[in-house]
């Protein structure tokens, strides 16, 4: 990893940082990863849900109940075997993730707006190579390898 690379990814992650802690509170970060992995993933098993946030079964247990209070989750049956029980996302979930990236978004947008027209156009060329970035984030969030560039 070059100097370069390594202050681009600093500069990158503190603005992720600055958008994480200026959005609106009624979510922890931890409910608001699980109903994307709901929403990227579909439903879940609850044990599935606490390995992959790293949590334990009884937290997960605890936080999807919130989120079904909230109706932005659900349990629901497994079609192939009635026994297991499935956490998915819900309508109400899907919107709460889409204004939570839009708020997001507009504080990055805010940002951006005070810059010169020398700086906006550096970002709008950088545009193709972040949105692969996000593409490998994606991948690699879906246990896929990314493929060499």
């Amino acid at each position: 990893m070059s100097t370069r690379t390594a202050a681009v990814g600093e500069a990158l992650f503190g603005l992720a940082a600055v958008a994480i802690r200026r959005r609106p509170r009624t979510l922890s970060l931890t409910a608001i990863s699980v109903l994307s992995t709901l929403e990227r993933t579909g439903p879940r098993r609850l044990t599935d849900l606490a390995a992959s946030e790293e949590v334990t079964q009884p937290s997960m247990t605890a936080l999807v109940t919130q989120l079904v209070d909230l109706g932005l989750a659900e349990r629901r049956r497994d079609p192939a075997d009635a026994r297991v029980v499935l956490v998915a996302g819900t309508d109400a979930g899907s919107r709460q993730l889409r204004e939570m990236r839009a708020s997001g978004a507009l504080t990055v947008t805010e940002l951006i707006d005070k810059l010169d027209d020398h700086d906006t156009a550096a970002l709008d060329a950088a545009l193709p190579a972040l949105l692969r970035l996000m593409e490998l984030a994606d991948e690699s969030q879906d246990g896929r390898t990314p493929p060499k560039r």
